[in-house]
């Protein structure tokens, strides 16, 4: 069964039944169906019509540049249902490059057998193209569900644009269980409270840099999560305890996964404890290996053109007891003079002081080491910069000291809830 098959019968059992919650406007599953059968795509706005592509039988690939969230996730399920090539362009995507992906698009072409586009999430460098089938999703979705607690009764918030992999592909996973997604256009973390508390949710779906946007404005307890579903950014003890106070009858469920393949490991926060710095064990269906360093993924649910072993090249090892500990990507290390640091080691260590709220190290030019690194923190209030300074000059080498350590009120975030590093770079350039 399709995903636009499932929705239709969606449609004809529980056509009442509300799959979607945008703010405060609701949107049933007949409604949802309805609107997917009946939006021009020929006549939309926002929407660039790519000509056939070579070595395809699909129709036209189509970028949909929609800011709007629910036009994302109509625009691309019509496209699915008439056969068409989809791709959402992440909202920060100017026009100038949006025309340059059309252009690579048009010359590189579409693999075979593609039934929608997806885009790198950008941290490192362009959003780059990458090609799935829909079988890649749809056929691990009772799978995810399962390890998530995700079914037909279940009220999901999540924020964020629907063009990043990890929001799309929980919004479909929750829609082919016939569960209630709830979203905001709005970055207000006292918004989400309100949204929450209202629709009584009882799912979570967001990584740790609006988890902790989340904890710092709850004033209140939030009763109704059962569940926390959290990707593996960094983490620490003082978050998860900060969410066990405000969401005292919550699990909390850690993966780690990446947009070339699916999910691959998850673990609960109690085995996250026992076990700082793991990313859990493998999915059903899926097997972890190490080498030299480096982790191996085999999936037969991934993007076209790659084999079903495959490393997006992120580093780590597995223990004793089959948990991947996760190091970070590979590259992903300061040279300082022939010092290596590693970037994610060193997020975490900042991460962990009392007073720091949140963190991002970014790599900086040094005339005379190669490299060096600058630290942006957000503090918590009463915290002082001056002695978390101190207590980084006491505890560590003066290698691994921070060139400067900038507080800023918030970490800019991208579309896909990752921290801007490249917007942090133009910040420390320009100052």
């Amino acid at each position: 069964m399709t995903i636009i098959e499932r929705l239709r019968q969606y449609k004809d059992l529980k056509p009442h039944k509300v799959a979607l919650i945008v703010d405060d406007t609701q949107y049933t599953y007949g409604e949802l169906y309805d609107a997917i059968l009946s939006i021009d795509l020929d006549d939309t706005s926002g929407i660039v019509h790519l000509t056939q592509v070579k070595e395809t039988l699909k129709n036209k690939v189509l970028l949909i540049q929609s800011q709007s969230f629910l036009e994302q996730l109509v625009q691309w399920l019509g496209a699915l249902y008439r056969c068409y090539i989809p791709m959402v362009c992440h909202n920060e995507m100017d026009t100038e490059y949006i025309d340059e992906l059309a252009h690579i698009i048009a010359d590189e072409g579409v693999l075979p057998l593609t039934d929608f586009g997806v885009l790198t999430s950008g941290t490192t460098g362009r959003p780059k193209p990458l090609w799935r089938k829909e079988e890649s999703w749809r056929e691990f979705f009772d799978i995810q569900n399962d390890i998530f607690h995700i079914n037909k009764d279940t009220k999901i918030f999540l924020h964020g644009s629907f063009s990043f992999t990890g929001v799309s592909n929980m919004v479909i996973g929750v829609l082919w269980a016939g569960g209630t997604v709830i979203t905001t256009s709005t970055l207000r973390p006292n918004r989400w409270i309100q949204l929450i508390k209202k629709y009584h949710v009882d799912h979570i779906y967001a990584l740790p840099t609006k988890l902790r946007l989340l904890v710092r404005h709850c004033k209140s307890i939030l009763d109704s999560i059962n569940y926390i579903i959290a990707g593996s950014q960094v983490l620490d003890r003082q978050l998860m305890k900060q969410l066990e106070l405000i969401c005292p009858n919550m699990e909390f469920i850690l993966y780690y996964g990446a947009s070339e393949l699916n999910y691959i490991t998850y673990c609960t926060g109690k085995e996250w404890l026992d076990r700082e710095g793991t990313v859990g064990r493998p999915f059903p269906s899926v097997k972890i290996a190490e080498q030299n360093g480096v982790i191996y993924v085999t999936i037969k649910y991934h993007i076209e053109g790659i084999p079903d072993t495959y490393t997006v090249n992120d580093c780590g090892y597995i223990d004793s007891d089959g948990y991947l500990m996760f190091n970070g990507r590979q590259g992903d290390v300061i040279n300082k003079g022939g010092y290596k640091i590693s970037i994610p080691e060193m997020e975490s260590y900042l991460q962990s002081l009392q007073g720091v709220s949140e963190v991002a190290v970014i790599t900086i030019n040094d005339d005379i080491r190669g490299e060096d690194f600058v630290a942006y923190v957000v503090l918590e209030d009463n915290a002082e910069l001056s002695e978390i300074i101190k207590r980084i000059y006491h505890e560590r080498p003066s290698v691994e000291w921070p060139k400067t350590m900038l507080q800023i009120p918030m970490l800019p975030l991208t579309e896909c809830s990752k921290v801007d590093k490249r917007k942090l770079k133009e910040w420390y350039n320009k100052g």
